[in-house]
C-alpha cells in the first residue's frame, strides 16, 4: 500500500517487478512490434539492394516504437511520484538523474529484445517463433529467479532492479553503476544489431513469409 513515505525508488520498484516484465511488459511490446510490418512487404524488400539498409530502416522504426513504448510505461510512475512525493523533490539533480536512467536502461533493455524478435522472425519465417524467442529474452531474469539462480538474473530486467536498488548509494557511485549498466545493455543492442547485419545477409529476406 503507498505511503506519504516512499522515496522515489520504492515508487518505481513497485512497477519494475520481473514478473511484470514476463507477464505484461514484455509481451505486449512483442505483439505491439509484431503488427510494424511496413517494411515486411515483398514489394518493399525489392526496392531495397542492400540488405543494411533495409535492417537500419527496421531498427529505426523498431527505436520509435520502443520509445513510444517506454513513455507509456513511465507516465503512471511519474503521475504516481508527482502525486506522492510532489514536483519540487523530483526536481532534485540525483532524482532526475535517477528518472532519466530509468527510461535509458528500460529503453535498452526493450530494445535488444525487439531486435532479438526481428532476427528470430526472419530467419525462422515464422512470427511465433520470434515471439517465443523474445518473449524467452525479455523474461530470461525471471524464469532465473523461479529456478533460484537470483544471482544471475541481471541479462536485461535484473539490470533494471539493481539500478533501482543503487539508488541509495552516495550519488557518485549511483551514477557511475548506472554508467556500467547503460554501457552494458548498449554493447548489447549493437552487438544484436550488428549480427543481424550478419544473419539476415545470409538470409532471403524476400522470401521471408511475414
Amino acid at each position: 500500500m503507498l505511503t506519504e513515505n516512499l522515496r522515489i525508488n520504492d515508487i518505481y520498484l513497485l512497477f519494475s517487478r520481473l514478473i511484470y516484465f514476463a507477464l505484461y511488459y514484455v509481451p505486449i511490446f512483442l505483439i505491439i512490434i509484431s503488427h510494424e510490418d511496413i517494411l515486411n512487404h515483398t514489394l518493399i524488400l525489392v526496392r531495397f539492394k542492400n540488405i543494411d539498409i533495409w535492417w537500419k530502416e527496421k531498427i529505426k522504426l523498431l527505436s520509435i516504437d520502443t520509445v513510444l513504448y517506454v513513455i507509456l510505461l513511465e507516465l503512471p510512475i511519474i503521475v504516481t511520484a508527482v502525486m506522492y512525493i510532489g514536483v519540487l523533490h523530483l526536481l532534485e539533480a540525483k532524482i532526475l538523474a535517477f528518472m532519466l536512467g530509468d527510461f535509458i536502461i528500460k529503453y535498452l533493455i526493450f530494445l535488444p529484445t525487439g531486435i532479438i524478435y526481428l532476427i528470430s522472425s526472419f530467419v525462422s519465417k515464422r512470427r511465433y517463433v520470434g515471439f517465443l524467442v523474445g518473449f524467452f529474452t525479455g523474461s530470461l531474469d525471471y524464469i532465473l529467479t523461479l529456478i533460484k539462480l537470483d544471482k544471475y538474473a541481471m541479462t536485461t530486467a535484473g539490470i533494471l532492479l539493481e539500478f533501482i536498488f543503487s539508488f541509495k548509494l552516495p550519488t557518485i557511485k549511483f551514477l557511475l553503476l548506472s554508467l556500467v549498466y547503460c554501457s552494458y545493455l548498449a554493447f548489447l543492442s549493437l552487438f544484436l544489431f550488428l549480427m543481424g547485419v550478419k544473419i539476415l545477409g545470409k538470409t532471403d529476406i524476400r522470401r521471408s513469409g511475414l
